[in-house]
């Protein structure tokens, strides 16, 4: 199952690769910070970065939430592994889970997806994640490239941001 562990912001990824290093593998079988590609403007087109698709967690997949909750009081970070008090601690539902594979590659990124829009600016095809959450849209900001998707995730409603491109989009590296 995938469970939640939590740390500072901006720390992720440092997070990952400390859980890789020194927590045995048989604990878990994958640990992974997901990201979502960004892009800023400049003068020659877009340039494309990543941000993390939710600041201060990153996923574990593990059938063994207690042996890996006791194996992250080694790490030297601030690690919470979300739970309850009574020591249950909450995986990711099916549905979440589920939103989640749909949204990201193999490589744990949540693309750009490229977007068709009419004349009034709404958007009325799109491929990748857009295409597929389309209906939970709350928010699009065309100019800065990104839609907002309201979806229920560890319990609550949460807006997530996600990419999108328009085919007059030059990409810069």
């Amino acid at each position: 199952m995938w469970y939640v562990i939590q740390t500072q912001t901006g720390g992720e990824e440092e997070l990952v690769e400390l859980i890789e290093k020194m927590i045995p593998k048989e604990q878990y079988e994958e640990c992974f910070c997901m990201n979502r590609e960004c892009v800023r403007k400049t003068e020659k087109g877009y340039v494309t970065f990543l941000r993390p698709l939710f600041p201060a967690y990153i996923f574990v997949v593990t059938d063994d939430p207690e042996g890996l909750f006791f194996e992250l009081k080694r790490i030297p970070r601030l690690t919470k592994l979300l739970g309850d008090t009574a020591d249950t601690f909450f995986s990711v539902s099916r549905e979440e889970e589920e939103f989640l594979k749909n949204v990201q590659n193999q490589n744990h990124i949540v693309q750009r997806s490229l977007v068709e829009v009419d004349t009034e600016g709404t958007i009325i095809k799109a491929d990748g994640a857009v295409g597929v959450y389309l209906k939970y849209v709350v928010r699009q900001r065309l100019r800065k490239r990104y839609v907002c998707v309201e979806q229920e995730f560890l319990g609550e409603k949460r807006k997530i941001y996600l990419g999108i491109k328009l085919k007059e989009d030059r990409d810069t590296e």
